[in-house]
């Protein structure tokens, strides 16, 4: 026996067949879907009481906790000092000859060379004129600080330090 199905598109009511008499729809999916056999819910729902939630959360926070120390303990940066074995003799056939470091010598900090601003300077040209070409206005900035801000303004007469450019190269 068929079941009697209302149409989903046109809300005909008790259609037998497998098409809506009135709007044409095909109900075959319907019908196979509503006639596929009832099972019952086979999963069923575990019942938790209040003192399993509570170990697990004991057992949670113990994890956690774990976690964080050992994080702490092993992952803090080593302060230990690095020990370095001395160098195998077998692996030389040279004599050893006694090491005696070279007397450590300070070099005598160079004179800063200085230049006075004429008429007609600027930051760039006297850059380029110390420095090589290419060299921006701020290398004149960072070693004159008192230029800050008034860099397309310097006086005649001012006195700048001219920074060693040909150090890093």
């Amino acid at each position: 026996m068929k079941m009697k199905l209302n149409c989903p598109v046109c809300d005909y009511q008790e259609i037998e067949g497998n098409t809506c008499p009135n709007c044409d729809t095909d109900l075959s999916v319907i019908r196979m879907l509503k006639e596929l056999p009832q099972v019952e819910n086979s999963v069923q729902q575990m019942k938790i009481s209040k003192w399993q939630l509570g170990v697990a959360l004991l057992l949670l926070i113990i994890g956690i906790g774990l976690g964080a120390m050992g994080s702490f303990l092993f992952m803090q940066p080593q302060l230990h000092t690095l020990t370095v074995s001395s160098p195998n003799p077998v692996i030389s056939d040279r004599p050893k000859l006694p090491v005696n470091p070279a007397p450590m010598t300070a070099k005598e900090p160079s004179k800063p060379i200085t230049y006075t601003v004429k008429s007609g300077d600027h930051l760039s040209a006297i850059a380029q004129k110390f420095c090589g070409k290419g060299t921006s206005w701020q290398v004149m900035v960072k070693a004159n600080p008192q230029l800050k801000g008034r860099e397309n303004d310097i006086d005649v007469g001012d006195v700048l330090k001219i920074p060693n450019c040909k150090e890093g190269t």
